[in-house]
């Protein structure tokens, strides 16, 4: 059996060269409840379904701002054991009904693969896809927040494999910055050393994930609209040949940020219940955001579901863009 599915919409817009973006999966799986919500989001969301679980309305929510862009969503995922590159609704709904669905980062693929599991697919594991032979290539992809350099990273030295897979793959990834758990600072030093362009869009700060960032961090370059982007891109991955990503840092809306030294503290409040726990590995980042959840009153998980839709927003805008600048190039 073939172990890569490219949902045939997806597939014709590959053919065809049309604007797609890429979405992860391992925010449905990992990331966000199941429970549905009580009440609308804060921010706009056409077509949300009341009583539907969370993580599933989510999903489903980026797919739609993604199309109402102009774009085609491919939300990449592994069901039974099969790489999705593109996914009917009904397949979205197993996945994000599934309490036993995994997270699967890049060296978690070939054992997922093997042992025929469901699970979503992190930042790193999705970049890969974007590249597979059957499946690409992808060059925008869509996420909440990279994963990086963890807090405490001098005692114990947790990197994420996102880091080194952007390093190693020609996309844009569109993101928030890195998750409000990390050591941002750090992070954006990381991505510094490995020769990755960091975009910061209409912002000359690096944003703070759940926060629109501030003067600690200074935006390495600021752009101000996804012409200007693609062109970048496209002078990194053709002119100078070079094989890695490219970070846009998209702020969230500041109506609906949080205070960053709210954020701080409560980030703080869950890495020391972590290690009172003991909670490492691939279980500490789902703690450590369910735990801000619960200690800003659900506030933080409001603020996710913002900037997850405003990133596929900008994502789709991005890949328009970057296609009507290849074409220009190549006429």
């Amino acid at each position: 059996m073939n172990q890569i599915r490219v949902h045939p919409e997806v597939d014709q817009a590959l053919h065809d060269g049309r604007p797609i973006v890429a979405l992860e999966s391992a925010v449905t799986t990992a990331g966000l409840p199941r429970q549905p919500l009580q009440s609308l989001p804060n921010c706009p969301a056409p077509g949300w379904r009341h009583g539907e679980p969370l993580n599933l309305e989510v999903a489903r929510l980026l797919e739609r701002t993604v199309r109402l862009q102009g774009a085609i969503p491919a939300t990449i995922a592994l069901l039974d054991g099969r790489i999705h590159v593109g996914l009917e609704d009904e397949e979205l709904a197993q996945l994000a009904t599934d309490g036993t669905a995994l997270k699967a980062g890049v060296g978690d693929l070939a054992h997922r693969m093997a042992t025929g599991a469901n699970a979503g697919t992190t930042v790193s594991a999705t970049l890969a896809a974007c590249m597979l032979p059957a499946a690409g290539p992808i060059k925008v992809f869509a996420t909440g927040g990279i994963g990086g350099v963890h807090r405490r990273w001098g005692e114990c030295p947790d990197i994420s494999a996102d880091l080194r897979q952007i390093a190693t793959t020609p996309v844009c990834v569109v993101c928030a910055g890195a998750k409000a758990v990390l050591d941002v600072e750090a992070t954006v030093e990381m991505l510094e050393t490995l020769g990755i362009p960091v975009i910061c869009y209409r912002t000359g700060h690096f944003p703070l994930f759940f926060s629109p960032g501030d003067q600690r961090l200074a935006a390495p370059t600021r752009l101000d609209d996804t012409e200007a982007v693609a062109a970048l891109c496209l002078h990194h991955w053709t002119a100078l040949g070079r094989r890695c990503g490219v970070i846009l840092a998209n702020p969230i809306p500041l109506e609906y940020g949080l205070d960053i030294k709210e954020v701080d503290q409560a980030v703080n409040m869950a890495e020391a219940l972590a290690n009172a726990q003991g909670i490492t590995g691939r279980d500490r980042t789902p703690f450590l955001l369910s735990e801000l959840a619960r200690r800003t009153d659900g506030r933080s998980l409001m603020a996710n579901i913002a900037l997850l839709a405003n990133n596929a927003s900008l994502a789709a805008e991005t890949a328009i863009s970057l296609g009507n600048s290849a074409d220009t190039a190549n006429a």
